[in-house]
C-alpha cells in the first residue's frame, strides 16, 4: 500500500477560507473522489491522482471546473490552475504556508463576489487581413507591397483596439459602481473576441446583469455576451511553482 501511494500525487482545486468538507459524492479528474485537507485556518479541496503529468481534455477541465463551482456553493474559493499536482501533503501545507498572507489577501478580495465574464465582439476590415497572414502571404510583386500590406494591417490592429477599448469604456462605466474588480484580455491579432471579466460582489448579480441589459438597450450596436457567474478564476492565482 505504501509503494502503491507512493505513486500517487495531491491534485488541488481549490482553497478555501476554512476547511470544509465536499459533498460525499463529489468526484473530480478522472473520477478520483475529492478530500477536504486542513491548512491550519486555511482548507484546500484535493484528489490522489497518477503522479504522471495531467494532459489537458475537454472532459477534465469540466471534471476541474465541477469541483470549484461545487465549493463556490458555499463561499468563494481561490481556484488553483488546471492540472496543478504537488507531490505530497506535505509539500501542498509547505507552498501554503511560504504563500499564506498573499492567499489570506486574495481570499478577502474575493470573499462574497463571484466572476462574471463578457465577450465582445469586435468588428474587422474583411478586406484588411491580420500582420501574421500578411506576412505569409504569398510574395508581394515588390518590397513595397508587402510592407504596405504589413503598414495596413498594423492599422487595422490599432483599429480594432481603438474600438475594443470604446466597448470596455462604455460597458465598465455602466457596471462600475457594481464591480470589485476588472480583468481584461485584448483579442489576440486576427480575432474578433475580446474578453472582460468582473469581480462582482453576489448582492449586486442581478442590478449589474440589468445594467448590462440597459447598455445593449440604449446602444443595440454593441455586441458582447454576458456568462456566469464563475469562481474568480481571473482574478487569483496558483499556489507553488
Amino acid at each position: 500500500m505504501d509503494a502503491f501511494r507512493a505513486c500517487l500525487a495531491i491534485y488541488l482545486y481549490c482553497v478555501l477560507r476554512a476547511t470544509r468538507e465536499p459533498p460525499a459524492t463529489l468526484l473530480g479528474i478522472d473520477g478520483a473522489p475529492v478530500r477536504a485537507v486542513d491548512l491550519g485556518g486555511l482548507g484546500a479541496w484535493v484528489s490522489e491522482v497518477p503522479s504522471a503529468p495531467i494532459v489537458p481534455s475537454p472532459e477534465r477541465a469540466r471534471s476541474h471546473d465541477s469541483v470549484v463551482r461545487a465549493a463556490l456553493e458555499g463561499e468563494t474559493p481561490l481556484p488553483a490552475r488546471f492540472g496543478q499536482t504537488l507531490a505530497s501533503e506535505e509539500e501542498l501545507r509547505a507552498a501554503v504556508a511560504e504563500r499564506r498572507a498573499a492567499l489570506e489577501t486574495a481570499l478577502a478580495r474575493v470573499e462574497g463576489a463571484i466572476e462574471m465574464t463578457i465577450r465582445m465582439l469586435v468588428p474587422r476590415s474583411e478586406s484588411v487581413p491580420s500582420e501574421t497572414t500578411a506576412a505569409q502571404s504569398p510574395r508581394a510583386r515588390s518590397g513595397r507591397e508587402y510592407l504596405e500590406r504589413v503598414a495596413a494591417a498594423q492599422r487595422e490592429e490599432r483599429n480594432v483596439l481603438a474600438r475594443t477599448q470604446a466597448v470596455r469604456d462604455r460597458i465598465s462605466a455602466a457596471v462600475g459602481g457594481l464591480v470589485r474588480a476588472e480583468a481584461f484580455a485584448a483579442a489576440a491579432p486576427g480575432s474578433t473576441l475580446a474578453t472582460l471579466s468582473h469581480l462582482v460582489p453576489r448582492p449586486d448579480i442581478d442590478r449589474y446583469r440589468h445594467a448590462l441589459l440597459t447598455v445593449r438597450h440604449d446602444d443595440p450596436a454593441l455586441a458582447f455576451m454576458v456568462s456566469g457567474p464563475w469562481a474568480p478564476y481571473s482574478f487569483t492565482e496558483g499556489i507553488g511553482t
